[in-house]
């Protein structure tokens, strides 16, 4: 890893995170608006690709390496230091019935190896878990072709979701920078990116964004599942019923800050 930047979290952290998961089946599920909206981010960062061959940074448990593997033709990857986060996308990838190749690797040891190789390079929750964003962002630029898109998203830890945070898990907002969009595009074009899109993703509301696993430990194992369903189901009911009302998405309430961008041709 480069000595200048510092990770926010380590592997024990994520293994803690993931260990929730080994026993649970996960799917995307449609009746969200956050999924149905970065469908539609996808669609258009993979538009005029044909069989792309595409990487999922830090894929631990990823449920769209495999939505991506079955309506994109892709040639899948996924890479992440924690072994049991790999366990549980391969695992993702096996109940969808599709290939992919998970990397168990560190980030910038794997990006050494693989100059210039996807068409596609994506992540959903990893540049702001280190000291040094704007260097992740210069190990995406690493990997992709010339010509290539790269997706990323955040949480938006802002608004409404710093109190909650705060509350229901303190540590996530020790493990997170926050990263509003405009400052995201800034440093993408920096690195040398083409930002064709950035903004608040996911809806009017997601309250899942937050992690209320710490509160396991306070109301034991069936208050917390009793409390995650109330959120999810909150997420659906109200999430809904605010885009229909046409609410737009915003740095309030909205769950996700993201930004689509291409790395320019060689001239």
């Amino acid at each position: 890893m480069d000595s200048q930047v510092t990770p926010l979290t380590d592997e024990s952290y994520w293994t803690t995170l993931w260990d929730g998961q080994q026993h649970k089946v996960r799917h995307l599920r449609w009746a969200y608006v956050a999924n149905r909206q970065l469908a539609k981010l996808f669609h258009r960062g993979l538009a005029g690709f044909k069989q792309p061959t595409l990487i999922e940074l830090g894929c631990a448990d990823s449920l769209w390496l495999p939505y991506l593997a079955q309506n994109y033709e892709s040639d899948c990857y996924g890479v992440d230091f924690s072994q049991l986060g790999c366990q549980l996308a391969q695992r993702n990838l096996a109940l969808a019935g599709v290939k992919g190749t998970i990397i168990c690797e560190d980030l910038f040891t794997f990006v050494k190896k693989q100059c210039e190789t996807f068409d596609f390079v994506y992540s959903m929750g990893l540049i702001e878990h280190f000291s040094s964003p704007q260097a992740i962002l210069e190990e995406m630029y690493t990997l992709l072709k010339p010509g290539g898109t790269m997706l990323t998203i955040t949480p938006n830890l802002r608004g409404m979701y710093t109190p909650i945070a705060r509350v229901a898990s303190p540590k996530l907002l020790a493990t997170h920078k926050v990263i509003p969009p405009a400052r995201l595009a800034a440093a993408l074009r920096d690195v040398g990116f083409e930002v064709t899109e950035y903004g608040y993703t996911g809806g009017p509301l997601k309250l899942s964004v937050v992690d209320y696993s710490p509160w396991r430990a306070v109301i034991g194992r069936w208050g917390h599942e009793v409390l995650c369903k109330c959120v999810n189901l909150t997420d659906i009911a109200v999430g809904n019923l605010l885009v229909t009302l046409r609410v737009p998405n915003q740095q309030l309430t909205s769950p996700y800050v993201y930004a689509l961008c291409r790395k320019p041709n060689e001239m």
